[in-house]
């Protein structure tokens, strides 16, 4: 019990600096920024991106450490306390008790999220965490700071959110750092239900929150540390302030600098955050083309580049700097042929690009005429189903919002974005996660449309009863839905009570121990069909993915095991560590001749199961 409440209370710190360097900011949007409902959201945005930047200087300095984070949070926080304290009772972000139907609501909520909760505190480490999302933050503050990791795509790409999770490993350890991106869903949902509040109505709120909830790969995400429940709150959050941008009120200008901000902290969440940038960018452009029909333009285009392109320009470039840092190449391994980078290659290109666009059930036009029933029916593990699900819900409600879509402004600019956004991600990788950011915005235009309909209803009693029924039924679904997640979160609970010990301890696989205590302190793994490195507590050589190898590349030249001995000497190579699963990677011929020489190398280690050995490389044999 110690360990949930622990890790609780640290997210709840976390949160607390965040909300705090917020208040610290928030006079640059004004004495009274008028942002009304989105006023605590907008301090959250510019709390992240306070966070966000004062980690990525500490860490292209060398100062990523430990002592300066808790400094950081300590000052955050005291500088809250004293807000507070001059402030009163005002200040506090929730004001008020809430209405009994709201209790309701929030309790269905707690009991849906708390089984979420329970499987994202378990110390697993899944997929891409321990390819990048994990292990570099993990190096990063071992190294204090930024460095080159050799081999690793990922390494140079936009890692905004994996500094924050550098923060929570620091303070407390590597499971914060998964609670950080369950929280950015929790911080999703709060501005699901403060974006309906303030352009439409609270209840299509709770109603929009079951809805994003509701869907499989939202589930999963809850659980793991990846970062795409973080690119759904800058989305939906640039989104609203964007609305906001676009109207006459005072505070149009102010959400427009909001809108550009959270625009800036999601092109630097991954690689394709510039797209999400682009479309929201893309719904100014009625407000400019009206104010150049008044002959206004000039003014609105300059308040557009100077509030919003300059602040997704000044969070974006530093890490297109940091990719010619490492690699000379400011998008790495894009554009190689023109601009060149290490451990790369036109061949290489090729594969990403063949995997990428194998993604899907195909490419044909009918394929993409197909493709929202597709995505929405047939979703599902493995790549040729998209590797995740949505609700089927969406074959209903979808078309209810095309028919709110012509009353309901609101409506119809949620399906606009969504489907320009859904446009890009169909010429790109058709994974589903990578869809989750237009998921809040479908959930508004679905809620809105719930409420719209049922509005028009002859009773005021029918009316507010069926809006209760609607989440209730939205919920159900839910439960049904992810029964099985639900479940699993409820029963880990029982787990938590009879854990004795470190529970971290329990994570990783034996092979993790053996190598962490039997090697070296200098040695270097190179791992052969795994990836997953962070539990490896030394430096270590993988893949980045195996369908564009690059390890496979940098072999293949090698014709002899002398000459492949030559290879894995001159980067230093003192273990080898393999994963026995068949993958399709090309490895050259060679490398099976190296491992079945005892001349070379030795065998120091299999597992019980059988799944992994360990070889270590004898020296002195390179020609």
């Amino acid at each position: 019990m110690a360990y949930l409440l622990y890790h609780g209370m640290m997210l709840g710190l976390l949160a607390a600096s965040c909300w705090s360097a917020g208040i610290a900011l928030s006079p640059v949007l004004g004495r009274r920024p008028g942002l009304g409902d989105l006023r605590l959201l907008a301090r959250f945005c510019l709390g992240l991106a306070a966070l966000t930047l004062i980690v990525f200087l500490l860490s292209a300095t060398g100062l990523l450490r430990s002592r300066l984070l808790w400094a950081l949070m300590a000052l955050l926080l005291a500088g809250a306390l004293v807000h507070l304290t001059r402030r009163g009772r005002g200040a506090w972000p929730v004001r008020g008790m809430p209405g009994l139907e709201a209790l309701v609501y929030l309790a269905l909520l707690l009991a849906l999220l708390t089984p979420f909760f329970l499987l994202a505190v378990t110390p697993a480490v899944t997929g891409d965490a321990g390819v990048y999302h994990l292990t570099l933050p993990k190096l990063f503050l071992a190294h204090q700071g930024f460095r080159p990791v050799p081999l690793n795509v990922y390494s140079t790409w936009p890692l905004g959110v994996e500094l924050l999770f550098a923060v929570a490993m620091a303070i407390a350890d590597y499971v914060l750092a998964k609670l950080v991106h369950f929280g950015f869903g929790l911080l999703t949902l709060y501005a699901l239900y403060a974006g309906c509040r303030a352009h439409h109505r609270p209840e299509s709120g709770w109603l929009a929150m079951i809805f994003f909830l509701a869907n499989g790969v939202v589930g999963f995400e809850l659980r793991v540390a990846y970062v795409d429940l973080a690119y759904a709150f800058y989305f939906l959050a640039a989104f609203l302030f964007m609305l906001q941008a676009r109207t006459d009120s005072p505070a149009a200008g102010t959400a427009l600098t909001l809108s550009g901000l959270c625009c800036g902290l999601m092109a630097g969440v991954k690689v394709t955050g510039i797209v999400g940038a682009a479309v929201i960018g893309a719904l100014f452009l009625p407000h400019l083309v009206s104010a150049w029909r008044r002959g206004n333009a000039r003014p609105v285009l300059t308040s557009f580049l100077t509030r919003f392109c300059l602040p997704v320009t000044i969070l974006w470039t530093p890490w297109l700097a940091r990719a010619a840092w490492l690699t000379g190449n400011p998008f790495y391994p894009f554009f190689h042929d023109l601009l060149g980078g290490p451990d790369w290659s036109s061949s290489l290109t090729g594969q990403l690009q063949a995997w990428q666009s194998s993604i899907g059930m195909g490419r044909t036009p009918v394929d993409y005429l197909l493709l929202p029933v597709r995505v929405i029916l047939a979703g599902g593990r493995g790549y040729e189903r998209f590797d995740g699900e949505i609700g089927a819900f969406w074959i209903v409600l979808l078309p209810l919002a095309a028919w709110a879509a012509w009353r309901v402004p609101l409506v119809r600019t949620c399906l606009g974005a969504s489907g320009l956004y859904f446009l890009f991600w169909s010429l790109s990788s058709q994974q589903m996660r990578f869809l989750i950011p237009v998921l809040p915005l479908l959930a508004i235009a679905g809620a809105v449309a719930v409420v719209e309909l049922v509005g028009r209803l002859p009773s005021a009693r029918g009316r507010r009863l069926a809006r209760v029924l609607g989440v209730v039924a939205a919920a159900t679904f839910l439960v049904v839905t992810q029964g099985r997640e639900l479940a699993a979160g409820y029963r880990t609970f029982g787990v938590y009570l009879r854990a004795e010990g470190d529970l971290l301890t329990t994570a990783g696989h034996p092979v993790h121990a053996f190598v962490n205590r039997s090697l070296p302190e200098d040695a270097k793994l190179l791992l052969l069909n795994t990836n997953q490195a962070f539990f490896f507590d030394r430096e270590i050589l993988a893949d980045s993915f195996f369908e564009a190898s690059q390890i496979a590349e940098w072999l293949r030249p090698a014709a002899s095991v002398a000459q492949l001995r030559k290879l894995l000497d001159g980067r230093g190579v003192s273990h080898l560590l393999i994963e026995h699963r068949p993958l399709p990677i090309g490895y050259p011929p060679v490398l099976g001749e190296l491992l079945r020489d005892p001349d070379h190398v030795e065998q120091i280690h299999l597992s019980e199961d059988r799944r992994f050995s360990v070889f270590a490389l004898k020296p002195g044999e390179a020609e």
